[in-house]
């Protein structure tokens, strides 16, 4: 029996930086609380990014923001993993000799940027993805203990940002692609499987009752905490071929088609017993 729904936001339910979800998925986590269901939105977003997309529902749902490393409910913070402060000041200063490279600093409640209040990265995060949003001088002074994840912008990021993927950062830190044109950037000990672990145990839900759908690769961490792992049919390859079903694309609203099928008997046990 299914008791926690996971699920990644962009390329999984809508498109990257959509802020507009399909009210049909709100009714279906409607369903699922009613069920007993647990749900949760885990992405490299910010929390408040997510939740304006999930306005009418959040409520009911556990966020796994920044890449999984905040857990929080709308009304309290549960779990955070900031970045090492020694790795903060230099990582900073790495990023800034990429050209075409942008740092968005990550903390629990905002996100800061060095780049301008027109830049396309400010405007892209801003307008595209609701985020709160801060403009700054200079990033490197923010207090360092409160730094949630790093995420570099770069129109061409698996290229673009070698010299930050092939360098010693990849041994220190976890450093893996959101997307095409983010780089997300997080402590090696976080990541959206153990935030997910650290859902279940609280929840006091097992691997094996938990349902995960995802479409890139900062989501395998999470389909190895998954009994049962779903993508849809515009995710990379690696994460089709590790998935245990791939429905629809996110245009055709895969997941809500797949969560259709997957409870219509708990659905349907719920009509006879009230008719």
């Amino acid at each position: 029996m299914i008791r926690l729904v996971a699920t990644d936001v962009d390329g999984t339910l809508v498109k990257d930086g959509s802020h507009v979800l399909d009210p049909a998925y709100y009714d279906m986590i409607r369903r699922l609380r009613r069920k007993g269901v647990y749900v949760c939105v885990c992405s490299g977003r910010q929390y408040h990014s997510i939740h304006h997309l999930f306005a009418p529902v959040a409520g009911e749902l556990f966020f796994l923001a920044e890449n999984g490393t905040l857990v929080r409910t709308e009304e309290k913070i549960l779990q955070t993993w900031p970045i090492d402060p020694d790795y903060y000041i230099p990582l900073i200063r790495d990023i800034r000799k990429i050209d075409g490279a942008a740092a968005v600093v990550c903390s629990p409640r905002i996100a800061r940027v060095e780049a301008g209040e027109n830049s396309e990265v400010y405007r892209f995060l801003k307008e595209g993805y609701s985020y709160m949003l801060e403009n700054i001088p200079d990033l490197t002074t923010i207090p360092s203990g409160e730094v949630l994840k790093l995420s570099v912008y770069h129109e061409r990021a698996e290229k673009g940002l070698l010299p930050l993927t092939s360098s010693h950062w990849a041994d220190d830190l976890a450093l893996e692609p959101s997307g095409v044109v983010w780089l997300d950037i997080c402590p090696r000990h976080a990541s959206k499987g153990n935030a997910l672990s650290f859902l279940q145990d609280h929840l006091g839900i097992r691997k094996e009752e938990t349902l995960y759908f995802g479409d890139n690769i900062n989501d395998l961490s999470a389909f190895a905490q998954a009994g049962l792992k779903g993508t849809v049919s515009n995710a990379r390859r690696e994460v089709r071929e590790a998935a245990d079903f791939v429905g629809d694309s996110y245009e055709n609203l895969g997941v809500l088609k797949e969560l259709q099928r997957i409870f219509a008997p708990v659905f349907t046990e719920s009509k006879s017993k009230n008719s």
